[in-house]
């Protein structure tokens, strides 16, 4: 019996930590269009306290990128991971240049120590998650 109890318990607070690893800081949508137009919607980042700004923050993007548009780095003390949702090539325009698969749940790394821009050079939009870790 104090074995089930046991099991119970372990069970009912695992769920609660898996919770609150996967909730994201920010749940936004952005769609880039030619040069320097960005519309973005969804719930913004709610303001950190000084307790917060101490521990690694978690931004979560879903970005569409029109043909011909460019994404800049967010942010250049941050790493950046890039999920691809829907198939897709992007390139980077800076040193390193490389191409970027958005294939379906494909991840990039791009570090802090390297900035980017990347470019939809396709003729269809193309979409991904940008999910940055902010330090």
């Amino acid at each position: 019996m104090r074995t089930i109890f046991v099991l119970v318990f372990v069970a009912l607070c695992g769920t609660e930590l898996a919770r609150a690893q996967v909730t994201s800081s920010a749940n936004l949508a952005c769609t880039v269009v030619g040069v320097g137009g960005m519309a973005c919607n969804g719930i913004g980042v709610p303001p950190s306290s000084e307790d917060n700004k101490k521990s690694p923050r978690m931004f979560v993007t879903r970005f569409t990128l029109e043909p011909g548009a460019a994404l800049d780095q967010p942010s250049s003390s941050s790493d950046c991971l890039i999920v691809g949702i829907d198939g897709g090539d992007l390139v980077n325009e800076r040193a390193p240049q490389l191409h970027v698969s958005l294939e379906k749940d494909s991840l990039t790394l791009m570090p802090r120590e390297k900035p980017f821009r990347l470019r939809n050079k396709s003729a269809k939009s193309v979409e991904f998650r940008l999910i940055e870790i902010a330090r």
